[in-house]
């Protein structure tokens, strides 16, 4: 198991999207989830400061967990960054937006409005690079509601922050919130390096928008070329993942692993009987339920290759658990 000090956890929070970077001074949140699983690691962890949060985009299931850490005694947040989205207009995103700016205010934190294409290492708290690879300045100019070059609508999903962990030169992870084929183009466009061992899939392994699912799974597999993909998803959404893009992923891609933190209905019809013994003594929204596949995920960064759990023990969860998974033999 690696050490507490360094690593990069991806949470089960179950149907959303949250990961901890905990690196030599001080700790990086991408994404919150939803609920309170975010602050239930943190409290697990004794993690009392996060000194950035970045925050992809509007959707509820990548921010709806900030409420309850902007009013929790127990962990304090240095700086939050987003990108202004003018087409959201759920209340949750205005009482986030709106609870951020008071708290800026009043110099309880930092809030940017702005999370774009930056290599400058602004939000780095240790040896590990975190870089912003989109939305480039010209979509987060544009806007949502607005037109790209092809005349294509630019949406929430086409603003969401792509972000990219490197250490030493060497990717670790790449989390492109919830990008849609715009996003990704454009980021093509601009020749920006997304290669990365790790992907977290966007969309939960859902359809990606309107246009074509192959043509988006082949364009992100060449431009990240993971070795593995984690799919964070909730039991009980039978759609997630697709098998569709299951089958993509093995046509376009040479991954070696495939993990979604819960075990999704297309792979089991019942939960295990007894509690799995291969995952991590960390926090997971679904262990005790017996929800969990691979559950929350580790990243030893003093190892950056491994990731746990290891593989063979979460594939004999699945060979004994999991009677039609669709990541067997991927």
């Amino acid at each position: 198991m690696p050490k507490k000090d360094r690593t990069l956890a991806i949470l089960d929070v179950g149907h959303g999207n949250c990961a901890v970077l905990s690196d030599s001074r001080g700790v990086v949140v991408i994404d919150s989830g939803p609920g309170n699983a975010l602050l239930e690691y943190l409290r697990e962890k004794k993690i009392r400061t996060v000194d950035v949060l970045l925050l992809s985009h509007a959707d509820k299931d990548h921010i709806g967990g900030v409420a309850g850490l902007l009013s929790a005694k127990t962990v304090r947040i240095s700086r939050v960054c987003l990108n202004c989205d003018s087409s959201k207009g759920s209340k949750i995103w205005d009482d986030l937006v709106y609870e951020l700016d008071q708290a800026d205010n009043r110099k309880e934190l930092v809030f940017t409005p702005t999370l774009v294409h930056d290599e400058s290492g602004t939000y780095d708290q240790g040896e590990v690079r975190v870089q912003v690879l989109a939305p480039s300045k010209y979509l987060a100019g544009k806007g949502a509601g607005g037109t790209d070059r092809a005349g294509r609508t630019i949406t929430t999903n086409s603003l969401s922050a792509v972000i990219r962990l490197v250490q030493h030169g060497k990717s670790i992870a790449v989390f492109p919130g919830d990008l849609d084929e715009i996003a990704l183009d454009d980021m093509i466009s601009h020749r920006v390096d997304a290669k990365a061992p790790i992907l977290v899939f966007p969309h939960h392994g859902g359809k990606s928008g309107s246009g074509s699912l192959e043509r988006f799974v082949e364009k992100l597999c060449k431009a990240v070329q993971p070795l593995a993909v984690v799919f964070s998803i909730a039991r009980g959404r039978a759609k997630h993942p697709l098998p569709e893009v299951l089958a993509l992923l093995r046509k376009y891609a040479k991954v070696c692993r495939i993990a979604c933190t819960q075990l999704s209905e297309h792979c089991a019809t019942s939960t295990p009987s007894a509690d799995p013994k291969h995952l991590l003594d960390v926090f997971a929204r679904g262990r005790e339920t017996r929800q969990c596949c691979a559950g929350t995920l580790v990243v030893d960064l003093n190892r950056a290759e491994s990731l746990f759990p290891a593989d063979p023990d979460h594939q004999a969860f699945i060979a004994a658990h999991a009677a039609t998974a669709l990541c067997r033999g991927g």
